[in-house]
């Protein structure tokens, strides 16, 4: 009446040597893709300018239409620096969140380290200005760099058209 037969039924769960083997093949085929863009910063820093610069240029030229008075924004090249000036007091425009005066200094800002304004050209001047009609008076472009990365911002002639355009090395 007893049982002699011991019945054991075990499972064993868990993961094969073959599966552990491509989950880490897996992992490092990925890894191997997503790391060279999460530790390139200099394309984000460069894109990130740029954006920052042509959202400034559009910015200056739609206060210009708004309050019916000129803007300049004027380039310091070597100091990686521009500033939005009312061209008709040469005082700088207030900027609409800090209240300061409306400088971008790339070189002074948290995550621009490596960035650089490499030329701002504007038929042979280093600052645009717009109308009140919000039409710039030189058409021309300013050229940054990150790394290998390098952007131009193009303002067009008659319309202030912003455009940016990545520069292949």
């Amino acid at each position: 009446m007893g049982r002699n037969k011991k019945s054991y039924r075990h499972r064993f769960v868990g993961f094969t040597l073959a599966e552990l083997i491509v989950v880490v093949v897996i992992l490092s085929i990925s890894a191997a893709m997503v790391i060279p863009y999460a530790t390139n910063t200099s394309s984000f820093q460069a894109v990130s300018a740029a954006r920052v610069l042509s959202s400034d240029l559009e910015y200056a030229q739609n206060v210009a239409i708004v309050t019916q008075t000129p803007v300049e924004v004027v380039f310091d090249v070597a100091g990686d620096i521009y500033t939005l000036y009312d061209a008709n007091t040469s005082t700088p425009l207030k900027h609409p969140i800090t209240k300061e005066d409306y400088v971008t200094d790339f070189s002074m800002q948290s995550g621009f380290s490596d960035l650089d304004i490499l030329s701002a050209n504007f038929d042979g001047n280093q600052s645009v200005t717009f109308d009140e009609m919000g039409a710039p008076d030189n058409s021309g472009n300013v050229r940054l760099r990150s790394g290998v990365h390098t952007y131009r911002i193009s303002v067009a002639a008659a319309t202030g058209k912003v455009t940016v355009t990545e520069l292949t090395p």
